[in-house]
């Protein structure tokens, strides 16, 4: 009977303001060993709504039935009202504030969701306080605005979780002990709108024995304000004059035995934290080596010293062994794949076996995803000089041709495309050689006219180049090489213009159309699956995996198409991290599911109780 061995004093006021109707409501049920105090702000602008009124009432009939200061139970009294009111059958939703403190005499546990709030004063001073679960409250935590803003702040009533919403999920306070001459007060924000957290703190560290003189100095100071418009306010006063102490001899003795083997257990655990103690010492500096060595291979690897970043990697694998740290071992493992493939590919690459050194490079990019992206501008810078390399020869052997074809004029510009970008890349040997031949180019413009060959033999041999030319880029276009087609097809074209053909060219020009549509499919493929990348990355962020995991597929489906090896595995990735979030909420509402059903069991016995309700 712990109501009988303690003292709790409540008084409440709750008036209409300047509305028509108070959507306010409070309640609350003392019994034996169990007390519940329910106050709630319907959030409707409807004078008729009993949103706040159904709400508590639900949640006082369901404690009634099964009264219990876990914090279990609690959500399940939030849980069932929130269910009442999304089935009430109303021409509109039913939506409240709501705040629910139960209290076993001896402790106290709060549960809340929305801008109904509660405190707890301990000698004369604020010690506990909900938090509204409102966005102007999320700014305050982020220090975006103050405390003493949120009363005038215009997201103050934008909630993001509140009565009548499905995906209801209120915040459950831990058990609070209580101790004598503790105040607790429930507010809606009729009050906090109009007077200050400190006038109300002043007021309460101020007050006497009787809840109901404390009550009225609150609603004084908020009708002194002379207000063109005061909405509903309630605010409720429980004052704790007395808290059960426990007088059970068994329980004494029981909690005596518990210390005593609890003292039996921290000697018999000391000399195993002795041991551990060492043994952690160990693993500590064996982790700090670990990490010491990782720190340093990072290092070199920015540095692009990638000889001495393998010896650092190597060590930080032995200690990552020694310590049987499974995701530090793998990690490193990755790392090691990609330092030693650049080792093996920079030596090609040092020969000037560009041929062999590509590949080795595009492998390594695979591999780049997993290790971090640790060496991927080293690897694409090394590329792009290659791809480089590759264009500055082959505008080199393209001029070539229309040189022995005597089209100068078109053979200079090859030259003059390859002299730029071997100086953009850096590439000397190739500037040198474009040089030469736009020399060498020059000198045959000069002594055009001095030439002896046949017309019929430049016919036939323009004609032998352009077919050459016509075969090269239908390789290239059937390897999907479509930019190197359309250099081809280009070349022949000027070789048949340049001899005054004209069959074929008709066909020509659908062919470079042709490889010029699958140049900019694929340029408008890449930019769509990174739209779908985009629009995926903001469902993850906002919390619609669904919509996130749906995004990345197209975007992956696409970058397959692409042949970007890349972005696929990035979207791999992504697809893994996104399924495991999908998996840990199936997982977390199947634990909820599991929860509600465990509280519906029907008790096999049930303790009478009495109940004392007040309400407006």
């Amino acid at each position: 009977m712990r109501k009988q061995n303690s003292k709790f004093n409540t008084n409440f006021i709750s008036e209409e303001g300047s509305s028509l109707k108070n959507s306010d409501f409070f309640a609350y049920a003392e019994l034996d060993n169990f007390a519940c105090y329910v106050l709630a702000d319907g959030i409707e602008d409807v004078a008729d709504s009993e949103s706040a009124k159904e709400a508590v009432e639900s949640i006082i009939a369901k404690f009634q039935e099964k009264p219990s200061i876990s914090k279990g139970k609690i959500h399940g009294y939030l849980k069932h009202a929130n269910e009442v009111l999304l089935k009430a059958e109303k021409y509109m939703k039913l939506k409240a504030s709501i705040v629910v403190a139960v209290t076993d005499y001896e402790n106290v546990r709060f549960g809340y969701a929305g801008n109904v709030r509660a405190k707890l004063y301990r000698n004369n001073k604020m010690f506990y306080k909900t938090i509204d679960t409102s966005l102007s409250s999320e700014m305050v935590s982020k220090e975006m605005i103050s405390e003493d803003a949120l009363s005038r702040h215009e997201q103050r009533s934008n909630l993001y979780t509140f009565l009548g919403q499905k995906g209801f999920s209120p915040v459950i306070s831990g058990k609070i002990k209580l101790v004598d001459t503790d105040i607790l007060i429930l507010y809606t924000k009729g009050v906090w709108e109009n007077v200050s957290e400190g006038e109300i703190d002043n007021i309460f560290a101020e007050s006497g024995k009787d809840p109901k003189d404390a009550l009225l100095k609150v609603e004084a100071v908020l009708l002194d304000k002379n207000l063109g418009y005061i909405d509903n306010y309630t605010i409720a006063g429980i004052y704790i004059d007395k808290v059960f102490i426990e007088s059970d001899t068994k329980k004494k003795k029981r909690r005596k035995l518990i210390l005593i083997v609890s003292i039996a257990s921290v000697v018999v655990i000391l000399g195993a934290i002795i041991a551990l103690y060492f043994y952690k010492k160990y693993t500590k500096e064996l982790k700090e080596d670990m990490n010491t060595h990782y720190e340093k291979m990072l290092k070199f690897i920015e540095m692009e010293n990638y000889t001495k970043a393998d010896t650092e990697c190597e060590e930080s694998i032995k200690k990552a062994e020694s310590l049987r740290n499974k995701e530090m071992k793998d990690l490193l493992y990755h790392y090691e794949q990609v330092i030693e493939g650049i080792i093996e590919a920079d030596e090609k690459y040092d020969a000037k076996s560009y041929k062999e050194a590509k590949p080795l490079y595009e492998l390594i990019l695979s591999e780049i995803p997993y290790a971090d992206n640790a060496g991927l501008s080293y690897v694409r810078k090394r590329l792009d000089f290659i791809s480089g390399y590759e264009s500055v020869n082959l505008s080199l052997d393209n001029g070539d041709i229309l040189f022995d074809s005597e089209i100068y004029d078109k053979a200079r510009e090859r030259y003059v495309d390859a002299k730029t970008e071997a100086r953009d890349i850096g590439y000397e040997e190739g500037k040198l050689k474009a040089e030469a031949k736009l020399l060498a180019v020059d000198q045959a413009i000069a002594k055009k006219d001095e030439g002896k060959q046949a017309e019929a033999d430049k016919q036939s041999q323009n004609l032998k180049s352009a077919n050459d030319m016509l075969s090269a880029g239908d390789e290239a276009l059937s390897k999907g090489d479509f930019l190197s087609a359309r250099a081809n097809y280009n070349t022949a074209k000027d070789i048949l213009e340049k001899s005054g053909e004209s069959a074929g060219l008709s066909e020509l020009e659908q062919k470079i159309s042709t490889a010029d549509k699958k140049i900019s499919e694929g340029d408008e493929e890449k930019n769509k699956a990174g739209g779908y990348a985009v629009t995926a990355d903001e469902a993850f962020l906002r919390g619609d995996f669904e919509s996130a995991r749906e995004n990345y597929e197209y975007a992956r489906r696409l970058y397959v198409k692409l042949k970007d090896e890349i972005n696929t595995i990035e979207m791999d990735k992504k697809l893994s991290d996104v399924q495991k979030r999908i998996d840990e909420k199936e997982k977390e509402e199947s634990k909820a599911a599991q929860s509600e059903a465990q509280t519906t069991q029907p008790k096999t016995s049930e303790t009478e109780s009495s109940s004392s309700l007040s309400a407006e």
